[in-house]
């Protein structure tokens, strides 16, 4: 449970609409005079990875990687995200951000997907699928009205540039932390089964 509710607060944090949202938007409009029209044409390819997401949870089933499909993906996933967020601090020009950001999406989507699966394995294992949900929703809630509060706070108090910059090094340390556990708290067989797993079958939770 521990690991599920650390992923979904890496979630929320890590989305393009979580904590890099507002520092991004005032960012673009106050740099670039760009009005929320311009903003949001801008952002909408941002959200391709997330409906694509059944096309993860296929590619875990059918290709494991190292021998696992869930635990090694999730790892490079976040590792991806957190390298991609670093990259972020680096760069200013808008064409080079929302390439790197669609980076970040791909990264948070794919974990998403696989966590999903690795919670729906285990809440069905252990018939605890409920709790595992609650735990799910509650962190990433919690994630997201931290994220706007905090994105607000770097608005109000820094410079768009360094807004944007500081927002994506705060993210950047949270996928760090799923790499760092998913080794160890999953539990996952060396070799895989065969067939499709939950992880397609997740992909629509949100």
């Amino acid at each position: 449970m521990l690991f599920f509710g650390l992923v979904y607060v890496v979630e929320g944090i890590g989305q393009t609409g979580g904590l890099i949202a507002q520092p991004l938007n005032y960012y673009l409009k106050q740099t670039f005079g760009w009005t929320p029209v311009q903003v949001t044409a801008y952002l909408t390819i941002l959200n391709l990875p997330w409906i694509i997401k059944p096309v993860y949870g296929i590619v875990s089933d059918f290709l494991p990687l190292f021998g696992y499909r869930r635990k090694a993906y999730l790892v490079i996933a976040n590792a991806a995200a957190a390298g991609a967020y670093c990259w972020v601090t680096q760069i200013t020009a808008p064409s080079e951000l929302v390439f790197v950001l669609l980076l970040t999406a791909y990264a948070m989507a794919i974990s998403s997907t696989l966590c999903g699966a690795v919670l729906v394995e285990n809440g069905q294992r252990l018939g605890a699928s409920d709790a595992f949900v609650n735990q799910q929703w509650l962190w990433f809630n919690i994630a997201a009205l931290a994220s706007g509060f905090i994105g607000g706070q770097l608005v109000e108090r820094l410079s768009p540039g360094a807004a944007l910059h500081a927002a994506a090094s705060i993210i950047a340390a949270a996928p760090l932390a799923v790499v760092l556990t998913a080794w160890f708290l999953i539990s996952e067989p060396l070799l895989p089964q065969s067939g499709v797993g939950h992880a397609a079958l997740l992909s629509s939770d949100r």
